[in-house]
């Protein structure tokens, strides 16, 4: 009798189980498929990039001062030394004829220590000394005044400036008749003519320094090559630092790209990249990973998310005239590479829990497998094991999908690479 029961209970399931499977057989989904495929499988990471030139330099000002004369402009060649601006030399020209002026007078005071006091010159320096008392009490009260006004935002910058100078100027005048004075009233003694000695030495160093500034206040180009961009203008009031030109050489081109820091380390100098846009009417040309810099710098992305990256360099192997410096590309970093090997499209592999699965077609009805995939391509990846060559996968699989249910297979895709 127990056996007997046993025995309709299988019935049963096998009845339930049938009715299922012709529930499901008898629904129809109509679903796009492909076939596995055997042939090369290319892996790599995509970023925008852009494109520069070699020997790209950015000149700065290393002096204050107004530009008065602009000499290039954007397009323009130039030759390493040439002269592209010229910054004001009014001031700077003055304050070295009043600092030869100096001088000679320096000169002409230690000659006279040489020959001892005299009181008329005794007397003349003394009127001197109390006439730069009062130039620098006055200078000092300008200072004073300007500051204020500077800081109501009533005068110039340059204006404050000047009258700093001044005083600086009116001071170094003081000491200098002090001095002059100090030496009539003692005799021409070794020490103190060691003393004027290095006076006019420290002042002819003066001198010579403002001369080099002289030579910095005409701008030449640090490298031969075609002026990228001109950042300043005519009448522009410069400090040290400002960026004034852009120079690089446009026939000697590279691409340059900032890479998650993720990503880098599956990059390797010398890995071959396809450079493409679509914005260019160009056909992709083929390049190579240069240089892999050692550091990471924070970047935010177009999200306004902070980011890590690390900045490539990338050779062109093929020169395209559509490429000019500054334009934005597409560069495909090569990071592994395998050929005769069975490959099928993303689309298909889903996950459940951590495995991959597809859903092949057999005997026009859904199967789910279970597959170990390799690395990706653009729309394909590998297939290591699961699948054989020539099987029918279904893409897209979405909830509808499940096993026994009858395929009604759509317009074959194109599963190439």
């Amino acid at each position: 009798m127990k056996k007997k029961k046993i025995i309709i209970g299988l019935v049963a399931l096998l009845i339930i189980i049938a009715a299922v499977y012709m529930i499901k057989g008898g629904r129809e989904i109509e679903a796009e498929v492909a076939e596995v495929e055997r042939g090369d499988v290319t892996s790599f990471i995509e970023e925008t990039a852009v494109v520069k030139s070699k020997n790209q330099r950015t000149i700065y000002a290393q002096v204050v001062g107004e530009i008065r004369e602009i000499r290039v402009e954007e397009g323009d060649f130039v030759k390493q030394g040439e002269v592209i601006a010229i910054i004001d030399t009014t001031k700077n020209d003055l304050q070295i004829k009043m600092m030869e002026a100096q001088l000679e007078g320096l000169k002409a005071a230690y000659r006279e220590a040489l020959k001892g006091a005299d009181e008329e010159k005794i007397k003349q320096a003394e009127a001197s000394v109390k006439s730069l008392q009062i130039k620098v009490e006055q200078a000092r009260r300008e200072v004073e005044n300007s500051k204020k006004l500077y800081e109501e935002d009533a005068i110039s910058y340059e204006a404050y400036k000047n009258a700093v100078d001044n005083l600086a100027l009116q001071e170094e005048s003081l000491k200098i008749a002090q001095n002059e004075l100090a030496l009539l009233k003692k005799s021409a003694s070794s020490n103190i003519l060691k003393q004027h000695q290095a006076k006019i030495r420290e002042l002819q160093y003066q001198i010579e320094l403002l001369e080099q500034t002289e030579k910095d206040l005409k701008i030449t180009s640090s490298v031969s090559g075609t002026v990228l961009d001109v950042f300043i203008k005519e009448g522009t009031y410069l400090q040290p630092g400002t960026a004034m030109f852009e120079i690089g050489d446009i026939n000697k081109l590279y691409i340059e790209a900032d890479i998650l820091i993720g990503d880098v380390g599956k990059i390797r100098e010398g890995a071959d990249v396809i450079i493409t846009s679509d914005d260019l009417d160009m056909k992709p040309i083929k390049g190579k990973v240069n240089k892999i810099y050692p550091k990471a710098f924070s970047k935010m992305s177009d999200l306004g998310i902070k980011q890590k990256r690390v900045k490539i360099e990338i050779d062109l192997l093929e020169q395209s005239p559509e490429l000019k410096v500054g334009y934005e590309v597409t560069v495909k970093i090569v990071t592994a590479f395998k050929n005769n090997v069975l490959y099928m499209p993303k689309s298909a592999v889903f996950e459940l829990g951590n495995e991959k699965y597809v859903f092949v077609v057999e005997n026009h009805r859904a199967a789910l497998k279970k597959v170990e995939t390799g690395i990706e391509g653009d729309d394909v990846v590998e297939i290591k094991a699961g699948l054989a060559e020539g099987e029918t996968i279904i893409l897209y699989p979405d909830n509808n999908m499940e096993e026994g249910v009858t395929i009604k297979e759509a317009v074959a895709a194109d599963n190439g690479l």
